[in-house]
C-alpha cells in the first residue's frame, strides 16, 4: 500500500483530505506502536471532518497489534500532551490535526515513548513496512483528564485567583473552548469570547496567531471592552500569542522574555532555549536576570529535543510555541496563559506598560522571498555582509548582527523556493532601511 509522498513533512503527516486517508491512519498507528514499543498510545483528535474516522481507523491500527488504545476524544494539543506524558514511559502518543490548516486538510502527529516527536520523513518509511498483527488484540479504554490537567496547572501555578479581571480570547473557531474556557473559569477571569464554536472551516479568520492580521477582530475587541489583555488561540491549541490593552500584538519573542523574566526571579540560573530568530530583547532578558541562554535551531522539534537534552526549564518560540517543564518539556498553552496573568497582576501595571520596555527594538517579522537559486542567495548575503558583521552566526541560515544597530536572519525553507528573512534594529527607520537593501541584494 503507497501514499503520497508529499505527505510526510518534517514534523509530521500532513495533506488534503482525500491523501490523509483511514488506510494511512490505521497502517500508522499499527506500525507506530509497533515500532515505539508503546505498551499504550493516546490518541486524540481536532474537529475536522475526518478526524473522527481517522481515529478511529487509527485505535484500530494501534489495537491491531496487540497495544491498549486511550481514546480522550476531541481535543487540545495541549491537552492531549498532558494526557499521553501523564501515563509513564511505556506510553507514546497520536494526534489527529492539522492545526490551523483550512478545512480541506488534517494530519496526524506522533510522539513516542521519551515525549519526543516522530517525524513524518521517520513515518514514511515505517509504514511501507510489513506488519504482523497480534493474536490478541489491544483493548480500547476511554478516558477524560480535563479536570486532572486544569487541576496540575492551576496548583503549579499557585492556585491564583483573577475574580474580577476581563479579558478577551479569540478562539478563531479551534478546539481552543474545550480547555480554555473552562479554566477561565476556575481562575474567576470575565471572559469575552470570539468565534469560540469549533469550525474547521474557518468562517472568521484563519486560527494562526502568528500571522498578524488574524488579530484584527482582537485588538478591537480588547480596546472596545476596556479588557487588560487578549488572548490568541491557533487552531489545535499549541500555540498563543497575546494583546495589550492598547490592542497591541506581543510577538512569541517578546512574550518568552517576559517569562523569562518571571522565572528567573524565583529561580536562579534557569536555562531558558531561545532560536537565533528571536529579538534581541529575549536574549537581554535572560542575561540580565541571571539565565543561561541555549541556543537552537528554529523548530519545535528541535526545541524539545534541546529541552530534554539541557534539562532546561522553558523555551519558546516567535509562533508562539512556550515549553514547560512542568508539562514534560511540552506545550501547556492554558499553563502559560495562567503565567501571563500572574505576572501582570503582580506588576500592579498596565499590560502594555508591563511590556513596553520589550518594545525597544523595531522588528519586521518574517519577511518571505521567493528564491530561485538556494546557494546563490546565501553566498550573496555572506560575500557582503559578514566581513561588516559584528557576530556571525550559522546555527540555522545566518544571523549577522551589526553592534547593537541591527541584525539580519536568513534562512532558507526545507520546502519550497522560499528565503524567511527578519530585520531587527534600533530604529523603525533603519529596520526598513535594511529590509529594502537585503531585498535588493537577494534580488540583484
Amino acid at each position: 500500500m503507497s501514499f503520497p509522498s508529499h505527505i510526510f513533512r518534517s514534523y509530521d503527516i500532513r495533506g488534503l483530505l482525500d491523501e490523509v486517508t483511514p488506510e494511512l491512519a490505521e497502517k500508522a498507528g499499527a506500525i507506530f506502536a509497533k515500532k515505539t514499543g508503546a505498551k499504550k498510545v493516546v490518541v486524540g483528535r481536532d474537529m475536522r471532518a475526518t478526524s473522527p474516522e481517522l481515529m478511529t481507523a487509527a485505535i484500530r491500527g494501534v489495537t491491531s497489534v496487540g497495544v491498549e488504545a486511550i481514546d480522550i476524544g476531541m481535543t487540545t494539543t495541549s491537552l492531549f500532551n498532558y494526557c499521553f506524558s501523564s501515563f509513564g514511559e511505556e506510553t507514546a502518543g497520536m494526534m489527529i490535526t492539522a492545526s490551523h490548516n483550512p478545512a480541506k486538510y488534517n494530519g496526524l502527529k506522533f510522539y513516542d515513548c521519551g515525549n519526543l516527536p516522530v517525524s513524518g520523513k521517520i513515518m514514511k518509511d515505517w509504514v511501507e513496512e510489513e506488519i504482523i498483527l497480534a493474536t490478541t488484540s489491544g483493548t480500547v479504554t476511554k478516558k477524560d483528564l480535563l479536570n486532572d490537567y486544569l487541576t496540575q496547572c492551576l496548583s503549579l501555578s499557585g492556585q491564583p485567583n483573577f475574580s474580577g479581571v476581563k479579558v478577551v480570547v479569540d478562539y478563531g473557531n479551534g478546539v481552543g473552548v474545550i480547555t480554555v474556557r473552562a479554566l477561565l473559569e476556575k481562575l474567576g477571569v470575565t471572559t469575552l469570547e470570539l468565534y469560540p464554536e469549533p469550525d474547521a472551516n474557518f468562517p472568521n479568520h484563519e486560527a494562526n496567531p502568528a500571522k498578524e492580521e488574524t488579530m484584527n477582530d482582537l485588538k478591537a475587541a480588547v480596546v472596545k471592552e476596556n479588557a487588560v489583555l487578549g488572548i490568541a488561540l491557533d487552531g489545535d491549541v499549541d500555540r498563543t500569542a497575546f494583546v495589550d490593552n492598547e490592542g497591541k500584538s506581543l510577538g512569541g519573542d517578546l512574550l518568552l522574555a517576559l517569562l523569562s523574566r518571571e522565572l528567573l526571579g524565583h529561580r536562579a540560573g534557569a536555562k531558558i532555549v531561545v532560536s537565533p530568530n528571536q529579538s534581541w530583547a529575549t536574549f537581554d532578558s535572560v542575561a540580565e536576570n541571571g539565565g543561561q541562554i541555549i541556543s537552537c535551531p528554529i523548530g519545535r522539534t528541535n526545541i524539545l529535543a534541546t529541552m530534554k537534552k539541557e534539562a532546561a526549564d522553558l523555551g519558546g518560540e516567535v509562533s508562539g510555541h512556550f515549553f514547560w517543564k512542568e508539562f514534560s518539556d511540552l506545550e501547556s498553552v492554558d499553563y502559560t496563559i495562567i503565567k501571563v496573568l500572574d505576572v501582570w497582576k503582580k506588576s500592579g501595571q498596565t499590560f502594555a506598560d508591563l511590556v513596553r520596555p520589550l518594545r525597544r527594538y523595531h522588528n519586521s517579522g518574517e519577511v518571505n522571498l521567493e528564491i530561485e537559486d538556494r546557494d546563490i542567495v546565501i553566498k550573496k548575503l555572506e560575500d557582503k555582509y559578514v566581513s561588516q558583521a559584528t557576530t556571525v552566526e550559522r546555527m540555522d541560515g545566518i544571523r549577522c548582527e551589526f553592534n547593537r544597530d541591527w541584525w539580519f536572519i536568513a534562512r532558507l525553507s526545507n520546502t519550497e523556493p522560499i528565503l524567511r528573512l527578519t530585520v531587527e534594529a534600533k530604529s523603525e527607520e533603519l529596520m526598513q532601511e535594511k529590509v529594502e537593501e537585503l531585498k535588493k541584494v537577494i534580488n540583484e
